[in-house]
């Protein structure tokens, strides 16, 4: 069974003990000042931080204009005491349109026509035809064509080399440019090259490209 402590003498920690005051979470209650102080600062000096931002900053420059405001130019006029006055002109309200020099005035559009080659194009000019399209026949073809057009030099044969790649038409001299670019256009073929080393006056070399017309 426990005994009371006051049935014991007192020793030296009673004696010690007696001076000693709370610590830790044994501290005494803070004042209610001291809780409410940081609050009070808190609330007061925001305003007037932010009110002093906004004061520096307005003085920076000056406010700009709104939008959708008529801009106005001054231009000085001399008056009678020799001193300007200011006169003001003002744009056209917003959702009007100024009318334009384009608006009144339209020039005649300019159509274009395709001419024929300059020259004169020679029917009875030689011209080779040949097949490297390893179709049978498609020279001949072309030859027909060719006569139906008027052409009476057309001669069919076949071509064993590989070049060129694609159907080309050939002419060996400046003055059957005309002669050539008519014989293309009726042919549908768009590679047309002058070469003097054409053995005859037009050759024309078809390939598995060719459409014809």
């Amino acid at each position: 069974m426990s005994t009371p402590h006051e049935d014991f003498p007192e020793d030296e920690f009673d004696v010690a003990g007696r001076d000693r005051t709370p610590q830790g979470v044994h501290r005494g209650p803070r004042s209610p000042l001291r809780t409410l102080l940081p609050i009070l600062a808190v609330v007061v000096l925001a305003p007037l931080l932010a009110w002093g931002a906004i004061a520096l900053l307005g003085d920076g420059g000056e406010p700009a204009p709104t939008a959708g405001a008529p801009a106005a130019t001054a231009t000085a006029e001399p008056g009678g005491d020799g001193t300007g006055t200011a006169a003001t002109s003002e744009a056209p309200a917003e959702g009007t349109e100024a009318p334009s020099d384009e608006a009144t005035s339209e020039e005649p559009t300019e159509e274009t026509t395709t001419e024929a080659p300059s020259g004169d194009i020679q029917y009875g000019a030689p011209i080779a035809v040949l097949n490297g399209a390893g179709i049978n026949g498609l020279a001949s073809d072309v030859v027909g064509t060719l006569s139906g057009a008027g052409y009476t030099g057309g001669v069919a044969d076949d071509y064993t080399s590989g070049a060129p790649a694609t159907t080309t038409l050939y002419y060996n001299n400046p003055d059957l440019q005309a002669t050539a670019e008519d014989v293309a256009r009726t042919l549908n073929i768009g590679n047309v090259v002058e070469s003097s080393s054409a053995t005859q006056s037009i050759a024309i070399v078809l390939r598995s490209d060719y459409q014809g017309r």
